[in-house]
């Protein structure tokens, strides 16, 4: 277990001293956060699908200011968004990550060399990623906080896909948060572990204070899986804090839209001014205001274990002190 902690297959492919992935979280894993990470040891992941070309280009080059090392980008497979893949490769990015979907159209905007990592949610997912190309799969359970397409937990998900996988190296996702959890997700056959709600309780972190409070202060798992909050993205299942907004809406019978209760409702502002209406898929970052508690706020089910907000460097050296430990 020790040899495989300090170094194989995942680790060796992306230049790593731990085997350790940031998850990829949609307004929260800016350049600061994602450097962090990298400068760390672990794998980096800055989302650029939500943005336009021109904006990914920004990110990518403040990130890239802030650290030397190599960090993959995440882009949604469904989308098909081959003028970001071209951008991120075009500004040196070479670990290209899709999600959500089959990646077989988006893969073929990835150049030879450059590395893909795919989500995968079930058996057939993993082996229409194989088919693409993938270098390593994420295995994400439906404990995984955000937006999550399967409904298999963790524990029976991760033989099923490295069973399909072969030589290539899965990442465990889904409700992982210590050390302790990493270890776990090895004996089961995993050679790394993705933390996404963990590296939203970290200094770097983009998110607004309150969000990150709420993730601290939760003493137990009380999320829950639904598709109350899908301004912009229809249809797309997401792990999620329970809040005021989503119990008003299930004691009101979980009614669809446009007749749930406060519908239309602006709770937030950005900095900027842009309103955010309730029922988005926005998460409350830094410089928001209004109503934090009433917006979305993704986390995974082993919220519970995460009781402090670190720095990035600070929780990942801990981490990988506590896997060298044994």
């Amino acid at each position: 277990m020790d040899n495989l902690l300090l170094r194989n297959r995942f680790t060796e492919q992306f230049a790593l001293r731990l085997p350790l992935m940031q998850g990829p979280m949609g307004g929260i894993s800016g350049p600061n956060l994602v450097a962090a990470v990298a400068q760390a040891g672990a794998l980096a992941v800055l989302p650029i699908w939500s943005m336009s070309v021109a904006a990914a280009i920004e990110k990518i080059a403040e990130t890239k200011a802030l650290t030397s090392k190599a960090f993959a980008v995440n882009i949604r497979a469904d989308l098909v968004q081959h003028e970001h893949i071209h951008a991120a490769v075009d500004q040196g990015i070479s670990i290209i990550h899709l999600f959500w979907g089959n990646p077989a159209a988006s893969s073929q905007a990835i150049p030879n060399g450059i590395k893909m990592i795919a989500t995968v949610w079930d058996e057939a997912s993993a082996k229409a990623a194989l088919d693409a190309g993938a270098c390593a799969l994420i295995a994400q359970g439906v404990e995984a906080g955000g937006h999550v397409l399967g409904t298999t937990r963790l524990q029976e998900l991760i033989p099923a896909v490295c069973s399909i996988a072969g030589d290539v190296p899965v990442a465990a996702a889904g409700g992982l948060a210590t050390a302790e959890d990493i270890k776990q997700v090895f004996a089961l056959g995993a050679r790394a572990a993705v933390f996404g709600t963990r590296f939203v309780a970290t200094t770097e972190s983009s998110a607004h204070r309150d969000y990150k409070a709420a993730i601290v202060n939760a003493l137990e798992d009380t999320t829950v899986r639904t598709e109350c909050f899908d301004g912009a993205w229809p249809n797309a299942p997401h792990r999620v804090l329970r809040n005021s907004t989503f119990t008003t809406w299930e004691k009101a019978g979980s009614p669809a839209p446009p007749n749930r209760p406060g519908e239309g409702d602006v709770i937030l502002h950005t900095a900027n001014g842009q309103s955010i209406p309730r029922y988005f898929i926005s998460p409350p970052a830094q410089g928001m205001t209004g109503e934090i508690e009433a917006a979305v706020m993704y986390a995974g089910t082993g919220i519970g274990k995460i009781q402090d907000n670190p720095a990035v460097a600070t929780l990942i050296e801990e981490i990988r002190v506590d896997l060298l430990a044994g």
